[in-house]
């Protein structure tokens, strides 16, 4: 029982000492230092969901029910993470702001196609996350069905 008692006690007393120091979260002299790894973040995940594609297509899975609705919202997710990564890209490399005035006055500033883009980027952003949710739920409830007439 002692003993016991006394590695847990030298193991307490080891990560007490061993512990690093504290340490900010976020550097407030960088701007984008979240951002580069959001952007690596939509890369590996549109890169994932290539993979995803491709093995559906190597397993020649694309004919089965579900696996229809998971190929197009993995298609949709693909061209989402693009249009993140193309929109935030956009987004650092705006020099004016896009919103003038204040108050009621507000209005957008839409001068060039750089800001246009930006814009189409933004609204296509949320309009392509939908329809891709709604085929990832597909292809689960497809899954779920087959599942079930299975085990029946």
């Amino acid at each position: 029982m002692h003993r016991r008692l006394s590695q847990v006690l030298c193991a307490l007393a080891a990560v007490v000492f061993f512990a690093p120091a504290p340490a900010l979260a976020f550097i407030p002299l960088w701007e984008t230092q979240g951002s580069y790894v959001h952007l690596i973040a939509h890369f590996l995940f549109g890169v994932a969901m290539v993979f995803l594609i491709y093995e559906i297509y190597r397993g020649e899975l694309r004919g089965m029910p579900g696996f229809k609705s998971l190929f197009w919202a993995c298609v949709l997710l693909v061209w989402w993470n693009f249009d993140a990564i193309v929109g935030h890209i956009l987004d650092w490399t705006l020099s004016n702001p896009v919103i003038l005035g204040t108050g009621v006055d507000r209005r957008l500033l839409m001068e060039n196609a750089h800001i246009w883009a930006y814009y189409v980027t933004k609204i296509t952003h949320f309009a392509i996350i939908i329809p891709a949710f709604y085929f990832f739920y597909r292809s689960l409830k497809r899954f779920s069905q087959e599942e079930e007439a299975r085990g029946s």
